[in-house]
């Protein structure tokens, strides 16, 4: 492109799209705020800023595309809407960076990375742990063989949601929306992040995630007004046979559960904590290591990023290829039995203007699951 700033359209700013106006009015990334395009007719009235700067707000991707182009757009809709909108924007001639999950199946997702490379730009996935330098210095080391292969990883990872959370959209909690899959649970959208960083971790080149060759599954609903799972005890197996064992869950009282996670290879025991995540490590002849020196980033290096490589011609690292895994992942996850877990275990909570169901005790259950690196079902807990 020529040296003039690139232009953005953003594509949905009622959720956490406002995150992406409200930074790009704080911060200059080098790339301008163009059209913001939203169902809501009275979105400038809920988000100031968007009169303030005069930004025009069109009611559908179309209705843009018929006044205006930009150089890159930033997806922040709903799952079920990504294929669609990824698809109209390549064929207009514009890079994309689309929030996560980018869709449900992998043959969506190849047809998309097809469409991609004919139109000749970029599909990035806003995968934000993965843009962080902190864990691409971490890949490096695995890829080079600093650790050895890996042996088994654990992490649990949860965050407390109530009736309000569910009552924001039309889709959340669900298996279908209008006829139309989007498997929305703690594994596939809020706590997506940790599990699918551990693929992009263990994926044979930098800009690949590893294979999931397999999974056991104990998925659970403690909330009763839910459709899909909210809680989930998941086994992965990856090449080798590695286990990679997953716990994550909604009906908690801890607002913000974990992550935590420990990450055993043949030279070295690696621990994690935090949604930002903090790596210590060990070497198998006790020699301490960390990634604290490593200046992670900003919070929207994954839009920052973006920007850089619509000037660059350069693909950020998080493309189609780093995602296949855990789209996999999802579907197949998908297809185990949810068991409604015992009323006797669950109370009712108003709280903050909300209500929450809780499961007693969920927390420490899968955080002991978790150490002996086990599904609750094989230490005799009985959860439904």
């Amino acid at each position: 492109m020529s040296n003039q700033r690139p232009r953005i359209v953003l594509v949905g700013a009622g959720g956490y799209g406002r995150l992406y106006v409200e930074r790009m009015a704080q911060c200059d990334y080098g790339a301008d705020l163009t059209a913001i395009c939203d169902i809501d007719p009275h979105l400038a009235d809920r988000i100031p800023i968007i009169r303030e700067q005069s930004i025009p707000v069109y009611p559908s991707l179309e209705a843009f595309f018929a006044n205006d182009t930009a150089d890159l757009a930033v997806l922040v809709s709903p799952v079920h809407f990504h294929t669609d909108m990824v698809l109209l924007c390549l064929a207009h001639g514009l890079n994309v960076l689309c929030e996560k999950p980018l869709c449900l199946t992998t043959q969506e997702a190849e047809t998309m990375r097809a469409a991609a490379q004919k139109a000749g730009r970029f599909l990035s996935i806003g995968y934000q742990i993965d843009y962080r330098r902190d864990v691409l210095a971490l890949k490096q080391d695995i890829l080079a063989g600093r650790f050895g292969a890996p042996k088994r990883i654990a992490v649990y990872h949860g965050f407390r949601r109530g009736a309000n959370y569910y009552a924001r959209n039309d889709w959340a909690g669900h298996i279908t929306c209008h006829g139309r899959e989007v498997f929305d649970s703690p594994f596939t959208n809020a706590c997506a992040h940790h599990f699918q960083m551990l693929t992009f971790l263990l994926g044979p080149t930098m800009r690949t995630a590893c294979d999931i060759t397999g999974v056991q599954a104990e998925l659970y609903r403690g909330n009763p007004n839910v459709e899909n799972y909210d809680v989930a005890a998941l086994r992965f197996k990856i090449a080798g046979d590695t286990p990679i064992l997953y716990y994550t869950a909604h009906p908690i009282r801890t607002e913000y559960w974990g992550p935590v996670g420990v990450m055993e290879f043949e030279k070295a025991t690696i621990t994690y904590t935090g949604e930002k995540p903090v790596f210590h490590g060990v070497m198998a002849d006790g020699t301490p290591f960390d990634y604290d020196a490593v200046a992670p980033g900003g919070d929207m290096q994954k839009l920052v990023d973006a920007i850089t490589a619509t000037v660059t011609g350069e693909p950020p690292i998080c493309g189609v290829e780093a995602d296949l895994p855990h789209i996999h992942a999802v579907r197949l996850v998908q297809q185990n039995p949810i068991t409604p877990i015992r009323p006797e275990l669950v109370e009712q909570v108003e709280q903050d203007g909300d209500c929450f169901y809780f499961v007693k005790n969920l927390e420490e259950t899968l955080a002991d699951c978790a150490r002996h690196w086990a599904l609750p079902g094989e230490l005799g807990i009985k959860l439904g």
